[in-house]
């Protein structure tokens, strides 16, 4: 079934209109959706309706809801910081966490990211984040979108996850268990966050911080990975080790 993001619907209503350009776009045009045609449309509360095309107009469709679903967050909630690498490798970042269960994404900026986005630039670039999340959520049929912050300052994004999460660090310096391992010691969390370091690694000074904000170093295995590859390694195997065992 085809499923519609509209962040703002009431879905406790008797009908919802889709108002989206893009949406309305995908379904008249590309999918040739017409009325009568069963179509699932969900929001930013985590909330799923099953309904079916009433109308289908220029700009708008109004979609009878039939049936409601809400869903509880799942524990813990997994965040991800990911350094940003060259090209356009951040977005099948996003897009790969999105499948596989991350809440929220941020952009991180280090010491050795060589990728800095302002102005004009980084506007559109958030503008794709965002899109890229949407149309993960949809593909990969969960009921949200994950949040896709700003690029935040390695220190200030440190700061913040520190203080109301578990850090994990996969690191490739110094003695650090598997991250399986790390997991068995730390008790059900309610957050835990990855930070995930450039080409070139993290900086020494940069490790000092994150081990003065009680970080916990980890290894992703024997091999140097790339990364795209430590982002969704250490995303899948959260969601695994805490919620789907």
């Amino acid at each position: 079934m085809h499923r519609f993001y509209c962040p703002q619907a009431d879905l406790t209503s008797p009908q919802v209109t889709i108002d989206s350009k893009d949406e309305c776009h995908h379904l008249r045009h590309v999918l040739r959706l017409r009325e009568g045609d069963a179509v699932e449309i969900f929001n930013e509360k985590k909330e799923e309706a099953v309904g079916r095309v009433v109308k289908v107009g220029r700009c708008q469709v109004t979609v009878s809801v039939e049936s409601v679903r809400r869903y509880t967050p799942q524990l813990p909630l997994i965040i991800l910081a990911c350094a940003i690498p060259k090209r356009s490798k951040f977005e099948s970042i996003i897009e790969k966490a999105a499948e596989l269960g991350a809440d929220e994404i941020i952009p991180l900026l280090t010491e050795r990211t060589e990728v800095r986005l302002k102005g004009d630039q980084l506007k559109k670039k958030s503008i794709r984040y965002q899109t890229v999340a949407v149309n993960a959520a949809k593909q990969s049929q969960r009921p949200d979108v994950p949040v896709i912050h700003p690029a935040g300052d390695f220190m200030a994004v440190l700061e913040r996850l520190s203080r109301e999460a578990v850090v994990v660090m996969p690191s490739l310096v110094g003695e650090r268990p598997n991250i399986l391992k790390a997991f068995q010691a730390i008790s059900q969390p309610q957050k835990i966050a990855f930070l995930i370091g450039p080409e070139g690694d993290f900086t020494p000074q940069e490790y000092t911080l994150a081990r003065d904000h009680k970080c916990v170093p980890v290894s992703l295995g024997e091999t140097v990975l790339k990364v795209e590859t430590a982002a969704l390694v250490s995303v899948a195997c959260a969601c695994l080790y805490y919620r789907h065992v």
